[in-house]
């Protein structure tokens, strides 16, 4: 296969070459700027609701020390993930109310997307 005049693929002594040297797909965490925006998201997930924060304006470390927090007051599984938009922090069920409080007392703005 190619993409344009580039190979994404060969067997020819290199395998998979959308990955760099380290292993990593190319990307990484992406920061995002303005307020974080939140969104609830059922759609692939067998029904079960997951909270969805994007557009994080943070870096790597500060995004994951904030999802650490997050993950032990709510009492939820979260995970971080690299998506073509930008990096994410998806936290397990509807926590959206809970979200909202706890950017609110470190004076951290959110905004609700997706009209629910």
């Amino acid at each position: 296969m190619t993409s344009g005049n580039k190979p994404v693929y060969s067997t020819s002594g290199g395998g998979d070459l959308r990955k760099d040297a380290a292993g990593k797909s190319a990307g990484g965490f992406a920061r995002g700027t303005g307020p974080t925006k939140m969104r609830l998201e059922t759609g692939g997930r067998a029904g079960k609701a997951v909270t969805v924060l994007f557009n994080l304006p943070f870096e790597e470390s500060e995004a994951r020390v904030l999802m650490k927090e997050m993950q032990g007051k709510f009492g939820c599984g979260a995970t971080m993930k690299d998506a073509p938009g930008g990096s994410t922090i998806e936290l397990r069920g509807d926590v959206r109310d809970r979200v909202e409080a706890f950017f609110a007392q470190r004076s951290l703005k959110v905004v609700r997307a997706g009209g629910r």
